[in-house]
């Protein structure tokens, strides 16, 4: 790499710190973000070492980080957006709008997507969010190709005046490779802000022909610039397509096979908009065109769409691979198994198959989790009348499941407003942690006050945006006063409880149930994970142990609250509390009906045995 006459020797990096760097390096000004897997890490990597003064917002939801990337790009800041495939839908509008308002500062929206669902409550392809915002799109095929396309997205952006978006599934995310960085030697810009009615209040006419401005420029880019990758041989008569991660592994197989000869690859890293003089000479003399991408088939389609009638052979994909999860290498080694069967023969080193079954590892709450007995008291307050229980994404979201339903961020109290209304005597709580309610559920609280729903939302609040690497959240800064933002939209009913005292949760819903209007039950209890003084107190000086006894073999701590420091013994069925996984938060003693949990604590007023 080299920085100004120097030459620094290349860094071993994932794809995360390859888009961090990327940024760096082309001189980013402005980064917004909401953290989401697989591209959670970026903004860590940014602010470790943030010796370019870079300023970063911690947008409470993607729709803000969207926006205010926006206007730092409109006063000429390079800035980056980040955030997973699910956070665009909530960009969607801003991003509609971001093709029209020409910013003169490069702005690059980073989306981390996820083929197979490995780190998202859902599976959705945002490929087909291009078109619809007519915003180039990058696919970088390898880590170091991460960086190069997040640099260059730059230079592209201020060209066009486009964002430029640039999609990285968790297979790149969570790669690492070496970088060679290389520091682009702009000047700072100038920043200013330019009044500019004709781009900026976009309305009638005048909207159609900034409309209009915006798909022409796109269309120029798209014939001007080439970004492609061919490999093998191009007098072949058969054509294979790729996108993104399925490039490597299409690579291995045709090397491995020796089809090099029987084959003409192309990769496609800008998948929006294709260059169509490129698709019409790479499918010139083919017979047959395979197009291998995960997901929907997008690009699959793009080029059918662009090359309808244009080409003579025919185009395939979707007809030989699925629209869901990861293109594995499997799939790919059984139609080149059909395909070329001659070439697959024996003597090809095809990899073993292994048979084995693998038990599922759901996730769960860690030990000292304050949703566990939060959990455990909701179902003792709504199980015994049939109660719903409206589920919201997040660590709360974590197995045994406990919800009736697990959707999308601001599900639980969306959906439970619905319910509530044409089911009205039927007990209901929703459920989500402070990190959705800011992110988009507080308007959701105020539409439920607005249209006088008899609502009762649990907030679980940890202190921290905790699934995606425990981001700050307005309770944990200590800025937001929550009674005072619940009393000013009108909220009825407001209780505050300790997550770690189940008996006075479930107290506070029954009580909740017998009120009408909008309650809140804010429950706290600080994230396992990062532990106050308090707690590491608890560590160091408080015992716990189980009497058996006493213990009248409910099992109540054991299978209702689960606590996995509770163990059980195989031969005698007797309790136990493993010290060395238990996190000491008592919880498990407002359970025991029996008094058979003994604790010991010198901060305690009282020794309990």
């Amino acid at each position: 790499m080299r920085w100004g006459s120097g030459i620094v020797t290349p860094k071993f990096a994932d794809g995360n710190a390859a888009i961090a760097w990327a940024a760096e390096d082309a001189g980013v000004r402005y980064v917004s973000h909401y953290p989401g897997s697989p591209v959670n890490r970026v903004i860590d990597v940014i602010e470790k070492n943030n010796s370019n003064n870079i300023i970063i917002n911690h947008s409470l939801n993607e729709h803000i980080a969207a926006l205010s990337a926006m206007g730092a790009s409109l006063c000429g800041a390079r800035s980056l957006v980040v955030m997973k495939h699910v956070g665009l839908n909530i960009a969607a509008d801003p991003l509609n709008y971001a093709g029209v308002i020409k910013i003169t500062g490069g702005m690059v929206v980073v989306v981390g997507t996820d083929p197979g669902a490995h780190s998202s409550t859902g599976e959705e392809d945002v490929h087909w969010y291009a078109p619809q915002f007519n915003l180039p799109l990058l696919e970088p095929v390898s880590v170091p190709g991460i960086y190069e396309s997040v640099k260059n997205a730059y230079q592209i952006s201020e060209r066009i005046q486009l964002p430029v978006l640039v999609f990285t599934p968790g297979r790149l995310a969570y790669q690492s490779s070496l970088i060679e960085r290389d520091k682009i030697p702009d000047e700072p810009a100038l920043l200013r802000f330019d009044k500019n009615p004709e781009k900026l209040i976009n309305v009638g006419k005048r909207a159609v022909e900034n409309h209009k401005d915006h798909v022409l420029r796109l269309a120029r880019y798209a014939l001007e610039t080439s970004c492609t990758t061919q490999a093998f041989n191009p007098a072949s008569k058969y054509g294979i397509i790729t996108r993104g991660c399925t490039y490597a592994v299409v690579c291995e197989l045709i090397e491995g096979s020796g089809l090099g000869e029987e084959v003409h690859l192309l990769n496609i890293e800008r998948t929006y908009p294709v260059n169509l003089e490129e698709i019409l000479a790479f499918a010139k003399d083919k017979e047959k065109i395979i197009v291998i991408e995960d997901q929907d088939g997008f690009l699959e389609t793009m080029i059918k769409r662009e090359a309808f009638g244009k080409v003579s052979c025919s185009i395939y994909g979707k007809e030989y691979f699925p629209a869901w999860g990861e293109i594995t290498y499997e799939q790919i080694l059984d139609f080149f198994t059909q395909e070329f069967p001659s070439e697959f023969s024996n003597d090809y080193e095809q990899v073993p198959e292994i048979e084995f079954t693998c038990p599922e590892r759901p996730g769960t709450f860690c030990e000292g989790c304050p949703h566990r007995p939060a959990f455990y008291a909701i179902d003792q307050a709504l199980n015994a009348c049939d109660g719903v229980i409206g589920g919201d994404i997040g660590c709360s979201s974590l197995p045994p499941h406990r919800t009736d339903w697990l959707l999308c961020m601001n599900a639980g109290i969306g959906l439970s407003q619905g319910i509530a209304q044409v089911l009205p005597e039927r007990p209901l709580v929703s459920t989500g942690g402070e990190g959705s309610l800011f992110h988009g559920g507080l308007i959701s609280l105020q539409s439920a006050v607005e249209n006088n729903i008899n609502l009762t939302h649990v907030v679980f609040d940890n202190r921290s945006i905790a699934m995606t690497g425990h981001q700050g959240s307005p309770t944990s800064s200590g800025n937001t006063d929550a009674r005072k933002l619940f009393d000013s939209i009108g909220v009825s009913h407001i209780f505050e409880v300790d997550a770690f005292v189940p008996s006075k949760i479930t107290h506070a819903i029954e009580k909740a149930k017998s009120l009408r209007g909008v309650k809140v039950i804010w429950i706290r209890g600080d994230c396992a994970l990062q532990p106050n003084q308090e707690a590491l107190r608890r560590l160091r000086e408080r015992t716990l142990a189980i009497d058996n006894d006493r213990c009248g073999s409910c099992t109540r701590c054991y299978s209702e609250l689960q606590c996995p420091a509770i163990v059980k013994e195989p031969v005698t069925a007797h309790l136990s509390i493993d010290m060395d996984r238990c996190r000491r938060c008592a919880a498990c003693l407002d359970v025991c009906p029996n008094n058979a949990i003994l604790v010991s604590d010198p901060a305690m007023e009282v020794m309990c045995d």
